[in-house]
């Protein structure tokens, strides 16, 4: 049998038996090395959680990450990508953000047995849209309760009276005020000054450059006196001469007992406005006091007109 006859004879006898064969082998081969250990480079997507009304000026690039595994279990992550989740501070108030990355950061899917062996870069920085400054009002949200006998005079005092804030423009642009947190206190009987936080509930990116404001209120004993013949001061068209009836009143004042001792006649203003042509006419009397004290004129009217010169 010539040469060539033999060997295409030896290639065909039971051929069906030689490609099952084949094929096996190939399977058998496949499968042996899926399971044989293997590396990948990788890109993975960082997925960052920004403070509340900030957002990115310039988005990172993707990240290059080694993972170790089965050929089988490397070829799920191309199905389900792993990811690296990252949180940037409500605190940042700058423009940059440096970010540490660390195999540890990697998140793959539970279902994919593989591992991290190297991130690169380690260091990414993220570039944030720019904050506004605004220095807002601080209102206080407290309230003095004095003693019976007692009052508070002038009011609650906030120092220092504003705060500088930053954050982010749009979300500035909406806060009129700043304002402590509650405090009350009761039976007062002296003067308050005490040292509280301002309210930062809800504030998110917001951040306020000191914590907190002193408040302080004049609390004192409470009098009154009566100051006799006080003169009306009549307050019309200038280089008119005016009368007023009565050119006296009684005034009874009130307020911090050590403050009242000291007061006269003469730290005492009562005025009258005419708004006629100078005719007699009735009007309400207005004083003028110190800060802190309240003060009622008797009576608290009246009748002033133009005098006639001669």
């Amino acid at each position: 049998m010539p040469f060539l006859e033999r060997v295409r004879e030896s290639v065909t006898a039971n051929w069906h038996i030689k490609v099952t064969s084949l094929v096996l082998a190939t399977v058998l081969w496949a499968v042996v090395a899926a399971d044989e250990p293997s590396t990948q480079i990788m890109s993975v997507s960082l997925a960052l959680q920004l403070p509340e009304g900030r957002t990115l000026s310039q988005r990172p690039g993707p990240i290059d990450v080694v993972f170790a595994g089965s050929a089988r279990e490397l070829l799920k992550l191309y199905a389900t990508p792993a990811v690296i989740q990252k949180t940037v501070p409500d605190t940042v108030v700058d423009s940059t953000y440096t970010l540490q990355l660390s195999t540890n950061d990697v998140q793959i899917p539970k279902h994919v047995d593989a591992r991290t062996q190297a991130v690169d870069p380690r260091v990414v920085v993220v570039r944030l849209e720019n904050i506004s400054r605004r220095t807002l009002p601080v209102v206080p949200r407290v309230t003095v309760r004095p003693d019976s006998g007692f009052a508070v005079f002038g009011g609650i005092a906030v120092a220092p009276g504003s705060v500088l804030v930053v954050g982010p423009g749009p979300r500035l642009a909406r806060m009129q005020n700043l304002s402590t947190v509650p405090l009350e206190l009761t039976e007062v009987i002296g003067p308050v000054r005490r040292t509280v936080d301002i309210d930062t509930a809800g504030f998110g990116p917001v951040r306020v450059l000191r914590r907190d404001v002193e408040i302080s209120a004049d609390v004192g004993a409470v009098s009154e006196r009566v100051l006799m013949g006080v003169p009306v001061v009549v307050r019309g068209e200038r280089g008119v001469l005016w009368s007023s009836d009565p050119p006296a009143v009684i005034v009874t004042v009130r307020g911090p007992t050590t403050r009242l001792l000291r007061l006269t006649r003469d730290s005492i203003d009562v005025g009258a406005l005419p708004v006629g042509p100078g005719r007699p006419e009735t009007v309400q009397l207005q004083v003028a006091t110190p800060a802190g004290i309240d003060a009622v004129a008797t009576p608290d009217t009246a009748v002033v007109q133009r005098r006639i010169r001669g």
